[in-house]
């Protein structure tokens, strides 16, 4: 039986290629179904909460998938109130008695801390957007003590600066939440004429095409973004037809090693 899926997605996540990824990949499962997919780009909670009411009062979504699922999630009991199925990415610390892929923010960083361990990299710094708190405060806290954290305000122009200052006090590996600061900062490097990786090395925490054309390429962690959103279209058609326990578990993400570090 087709079926619409809406998904409403937060605009502060809308040039994020891992959210892309996992968006296109959710899409498959619907399409093989016979279903589609409805999104929606909302600025915040309140609007979030106004989408899935618009959808409840004029019927037709059938059930709707959720990103970034928190404890005690609000979303949770507004959609069960509405009536309408759901199913969500949710952290291993947070899931709870509803569909979910589960993810273990823990095994992004394992999966860097083997990496790195293996490399003999010694001064790893995580920039850490302070604008995108949802990301970055779950990564910060799953880094714990193993690499230095720096906090940024979010602007190409700021990780650049917070970029060249750290390593202005010595080697360092820097790591970053996104591509796209990644790549800025390993060009405001190389045009300072420091060697990528003989001086520093640049690690993405956010596989895409963008880290592989660039010179040199990035070395980006892999977080499976395609084949959970895949799991999520799965989860939220079961959900459709009455499955409202079922659970996911996302493989595991890897490092893909290239030029930067």
């Amino acid at each position: 039986m087709s079926s619409v899926i809406g998904l409403a997605i937060p605009a502060r996540v809308v040039g994020d290629h891992f959210v892309a990824a996992l968006v296109h990949a959710l899409a498959g499962p619907l399409i093989e179904s016979g279903s589609s997919l409805l999104t929606s780009v909302v600025d915040d909670d309140v609007a979030e909460e106004r989408v899935y009411r618009h959808w409840a009062q004029i019927g037709g979504v059938s059930g709707v998938a959720l990103l970034g699922v928190q404890q005690d999630d609000p979303r949770i009991a507004l959609l069960r109130a509405l009536d309408l199925p759901f199913a969500g990415v949710v952290a291993a610390e947070n899931f709870g008695d509803y569909p979910a892929v589960v993810v273990d923010a823990s095994a992004s960083v394992d999966a860097l801390r083997a990496f790195f361990t293996r490399h003999e990299y010694d001064r790893v710094v995580y920039f850490s957007d302070a604008d995108a708190a949802l990301t970055s405060n779950a990564r910060a806290a799953a880094i714990g003590d193993h690499f230095h954290i720096a906090r940024f305000e979010s602007g190409a122009g700021d990780v650049v600066d917070a970029a060249l200052a750290t390593i202005a006090d010595g080697p360092a590996t820097l790591l970053f939440d996104s591509d796209v600061d990644a790549a800025a900062a390993m060009q405001a490097c190389v045009d300072r004429g420091l060697r990528i990786p003989e001086d520093v090395s640049i690690v993405s925490w956010t596989e895409s095409v963008l880290c592989q054309s660039t010179t040199p390429s990035i070395t980006a962690v892999n977080r499976r973004g395609r084949e959970i959103g895949a799991m999520l279209g799965t989860s939220v058609l079961e959900a459709v037809a009455g499955d409202r326990d079922m659970r996911h578990f996302a493989p595991s993400p890897f490092v893909v090693v290239r030029e930067s570090a």
